[in-house]
């Protein structure tokens, strides 16, 4: 049998925030991320048009819609760097998706046996539109549990939602960008309890 200190540092104080490999600060990254335990990168890159230094309302809603919490960010995002999602890699996602100069679009899945005859999906949903020197993006995280083991009953469904409304503050810092830094936060689209 599976620990069940996964599942529960994944329900309730997992941080899956959507990364671009080197592209913002690693003080947002702590904050936002904690230990994940999941790492992939879903050959996505960011355009040049989403580059810059940006500054976000992050709103946490449940999926009924009630508003969980409001943070303010800075991001930065370099263009070229692939979207990935953070952290050090206990387990793998399947992503599909897509950018354009004014639209991000991505699905990440994760199935997982966590006991005997009870599965965790993992399904995490980024989407979101540019329009000059804004955007917003919602990310969606959903954690299902099904099968037929008596553990599996105990463990609710839950789903979380992340709307990220950002601003452009500044363009791409190119030294930053063209140095290899350790991923982090887009917008910190970010999926933390609170």
């Amino acid at each position: 049998m599976k620990t069940r200190a996964l599942v529960l540092a994944i329900g309730f104080s997992l941080a899956i925030p959507f990364v671009f490999a080197g592209s913002a600060d690693a003080g947002l990254r702590a904050s936002s991320l904690g230990a994940a335990p999941a790492r992939t990168q879903a050959g996505i890159v960011i355009p040049a048009e989403w580059a810059g230094i940006w500054t976000s309302v992050d709103s946490t809603y449940d999926c009924q819609g009630v508003l969980q919490g409001t943070g303010v960010s800075t991001d930065t995002l370099c263009a070229g760097k692939e979207l990935a999602l953070d952290d050090a890699g206990s387990f793998t996602m399947d992503c599909t998706g897509s950018t354009t100069a004014t639209t991000v679009d991505m699905t990440c899945v994760h199935t997982e046996e966590i006991v005997t005859d009870c599965n965790l999906t993992l399904t995490i949903t980024l989407q979101g539109t540019r329009t000059g020197d804004s955007y917003v993006v919602t990310n969606t995280v959903l954690f299902d549990y099904a099968g037929t083991a008596p553990e599996c009953g105990f463990i609710p469904d839950d789903c979380t939602r992340y709307v990220i409304h950002a601003t452009r503050i500044a363009p791409e810092p190119a030294a930053y960008c063209a140095s290899p830094v350790a991923p982090t936060t887009w917008g910190r689209m970010k999926s933390q309890y609170r």
